[in-house]
């Protein structure tokens, strides 16, 4: 397996921080167009965390029963 070689022989510096794994081959890119693609990909992982965040929350989801206009509920059998 060969080492990546930058446009002066040398080693090519990593696109994008190590801490972020699946990232995509940006090397084709441009220096503002890896910023940018960056940029989107960080807000997408802390929109996700939050997401994470507020379904950990302590406070339990309430179900609710929702009757459609026209229907009739649905009969609950009572067995005693």
């Amino acid at each position: 397996m060969s080492a990546s070689v930058g446009p002066h022989g040398g080693p090519r510096p990593p696109t994008a921080p190590t801490s972020m794994p699946d990232l995509p081959d940006l090397s084709h890119l441009t220096e503002e167009e890896r910023k940018i693609i960056m940029a989107v990909m960080v807000r997408q992982k802390e929109e996700e965390e939050k997401e994470e965040a507020m379904l950990k929350e302590d406070k339990p989801i309430q179900a609710r029963t929702v009757h459609l206009l026209g229907k009739k509920p649905p009969a609950q059998n009572d067995i005693r």
